[in-house]
């Protein structure tokens, strides 16, 4: 049976141009499912709108973390329509078909996707300063990984990012330098374990490849403005933190958050408190 990232059922429905993303009918639950057809490809996405429908001031491109990793295969589906309310700005969401993809093909693919929103988004009148892509756990990782091939290819103008708790390091199969890896472990035993097992499965040939792992690399610059996000209890914290760093030593724009007392996959259960002081954070930078 294949997954859905979303929902349990298959609701995609209708084949539109990304003109009548920007203009939809409006339904009373404020969430469209598409799937684009590209050249040959088919791109499913769901788009989540913000309260006000009628005024598109700005969108969120969002790269789901892989479900095996977050344990958020359910409730993705609520993640984005939060976080298009939250943030005021419409939230196209990519799926993957299918998530078993080669990594360094899924980056390939997304990458594909998000340039052609991209340009379509700014044919029908979005201002790429008013695009941001977001990410969690893998899926911050591909967009990081984008950010870096787009330096060379040019293919698009990337303003933002949002990075949530990504995987950087690659230091999971052997002792690392990284202490949270080590003593953060005790609050989600399971996190390293499917980490490891994903990457060993689906990249396993390239584990040292600064496209999988972005701390492998010598060059940290031209980077775009992003706004990275961990939690203090998630066993990543201390290599996102050495990213921030890393980022910053190359002069790029980048400001570093933590929440107390969040860990890995931390947007699907985090509570009113700490969800209001995420957004308060996010609404800020998609403000500069």
């Amino acid at each position: 049976m294949k997954k859905d990232f979303f929902t349990n059922k298959n609701t995609y429905k209708l084949y539109r141009e990304v003109r009548e993303l920007l203009h939809p009918v409006i339904s009373k639950r404020n969430i469209s499912n598409y799937k684009i057809v590209f050249q040959d490809e088919i791109m499913p996405v769901r788009v989540f709108y913000p309260k006000k429908v009628s005024f598109i001031n700005g969108v969120l491109i969002f790269i789901p973390g892989i479900a095996a990793v977050t344990d958020s295969y359910y409730k993705y589906g609520d993640i984005c329509k939060e976080m298009a309310i939250e943030t005021d700005k419409m939230v196209i969401a990519l799926d993957y078909e299918d998530e078993s993809f080669n990594y360094l093909n899924l980056v390939a693919k997304c990458y594909e996707m998000i340039t052609y929103l991209y340009e379509n988004l700014t044919k029908n009148g979005v201002l790429e300063k008013n695009i941001t892509l977001i990410g969690d756990s893998i899926g911050a990782s591909i967009i990081g990984t984008i950010n870096y091939r787009n330096i060379k290819t040019k293919k698009i103008n990337i303003a933002r990012n949002i990075l949530l708790y990504p995987i950087l390091s690659g230091e999971y199969f052997k002792e690392s330098k990284f202490l949270s890896i080590t003593k953060n472990d005790k609050y989600d035993l399971l996190v390293l374990r499917n980490i490891k097992d994903y990457y060993q499965k689906y990249a396993k040939d390239d584990l040292a490849n600064e496209d999988v792992f972005l701390l492998k690399r010598k060059d940290f610059s031209k980077f775009s403005k992003t706004l990275l996000i961990t939690g203090n209890l998630d066993c990543l914290k201390d290599e996102g933190e050495y990213f921030y760093h890393k980022l910053t030593e190359a002069n790029v724009i980048c400001e570093y958050y933590n929440l107390n007392f969040e860990n890995h996959g931390f947007l699907k259960d985090i509570d009113m408190e700490m969800k209001n002081e995420l957004y308060a954070k996010i609404r800020d930078f998609l403000a500069k």
